[in-house]
């Protein structure tokens, strides 16, 4: 499960995005250079495909096991947020996954609407498939939104189908949202695109109205870097404390119980006349810091050089604090704290030509935060039963 938004506004552009997945599942945030590829063929995450000459270069943000990437933004400020979508009929037992199309269309294209055909000619060309589960078999078809500085399009499919609309603004979450509207459709023929494909159960308990509703909420105000922070954070009215009960339905997703998806990775980018990212660099956005890196200066955690040993080891390190704080309660001087942090960055990110110095600045004060809090974490246990159960297994399996 997960949720993206974007928004093109008169002088530059954002976009930000939640990745809901596996709890136990590390997500890392590597650079890739532009590279002019010799090789033929191209091994994804299940199947070869051709290579082309040239390849972007692309900060990705990828579960560890796959070739593929939840989210990321090339060179030309492409950014990319995909969704699984639940519809009709089986899906694929191999092709291309979502992850892995979202990663070719920055690697192959110089704007958003070059991005949206790369996905579209590899779709018909390939399918979509393959087993996207770290724990578990989990199979779907994808939606993504993809977006440049001045144009932005929700690209939905189902199988081999697709259709797609370009937006000054939207957000999409876990359903099919586009009808007779859209602006192309595969076959050439106008359909209800949504109302043929959904599969409305699964729509129904991917808890994705509640996130949607909220998210598009949001675009009103998605005005700042800030903003979109606080929605990648928002929680559903219904929860009186996220750190104790798992919610579906909210963005900031928390796993419990029965609810088995947690927000493992996040990200915001800024487009005007350079390429400014926000990055957790870990799960929970609520309780994590957005650190900052600016596209074109030397990788500094948590973006890292792609072909590290053991990339997921940063994420892991900062999961032992949030994993500590579960089940548990945080004082309001927490939130305080995190929030004046981040608003230090960005106020000197917005004065400041040497993010790396600013990156490097980031990553020690956040080291020094968590240090100052992980003994100042409540001692009193809070949640349900089996929300206590399902963390203690969690936790097991994550250390063991």
């Amino acid at each position: 499960m997960c949720d993206t938004l974007g928004v093109i506004l008169e002088d530059k552009a954002l976009f930000a995005k939640n990745s809901d997945r596996s709890p136990n599942e590390p997500q890392v945030c590597e650079f890739y250079p532009a590279r002019d590829p010799s090789e033929p063929m191209l091994k994804a995450t299940y199947i070869e495909i051709d290579q082309v000459s040239h390849t972007h270069s692309c900060l990705l943000s990828r579960p560890s096991w796959m070739w593929g990437a939840e989210m990321g933004v090339n060179e030309h400020g492409v950014c990319i947020g995909n969704e699984a979508v639940f519809t009709k009929g089986a899906y694929a037992k191999t092709g291309l996954t979502g992850m892995d199309l979202l990663r070719l269309a920055l690697e192959r294209g110089a704007s958003a609407a070059e991005a949206r055909d790369v996905i579209i000619n590899l779709l018909e060309r390939h399918g979509q498939g393959g087993n996207c589960g770290f724990d578990h078999n989990f199979y779907y078809d994808n939606a993504f939104l993809i977006m440049d500085r001045r144009e932005l399009f929700v690209l939905e499919t189902a199988g081999r189908n697709w259709v797609y609309k370009q937006y000054p603004k939207a957000s999409i979450s876990n359903r099919l949202t586009i009808g007779r509207e859209g602006d192309a459709y595969s076959g050439g023929e106008a359909v209800d695109f949504k109302k043929k494909y959904s599969d409305l159960l699964f729509t129904f308990f991917s808890g994705s109205r509640s996130r949607w509703e909220q998210t598009c909420e949001a675009l009103g105000q998605a005005n700042s870097v800030e903003a979109l922070m606080g929605t990648l954070r928002r929680h559903d009215r219904k929860v009186k404390n996220p750190l104790c009960q798992g919610s579906v339905s909210s963005t900031c997703m928390h796993a419990g119980g029965l609810i088995g998806d947690h927000t493992t990775a996040s990200m915001v980018v800024e487009l005007d006349e350079e390429i400014k990212i926000w990055l957790t660099g870990s799960s929970t956005p609520c309780i994590s810091l957005f650190k900052p890196w600016k596209f074109g200066e030397p990788v500094g955690l948590p973006v890292m050089a792609a072909g590290e040993e053991k990339p997921e080891a940063d994420w892991i390190k900062r999961e032992q604090f949030h994993r500590s704080a579960l089940g548990r309660e945080l004082p309001a001087q927490f939130y305080e704290d995190r929030d004046a942090l981040e608003t230090n960055w960005l106020n000197a990110a917005r004065g400041s030509r040497d993010w790396a110095d600013l990156n490097e600045r980031a990553r020690a004060e956040e080291e020094a935060f968590y240090k100052r809090w992980v003994n100042q974490i409540s001692v009193e246990a809070c949640g349900s039963n089996a929300f206590k159960r399902y963390w203690a297994k969690k936790n097991e399996q994550l250390t063991g």
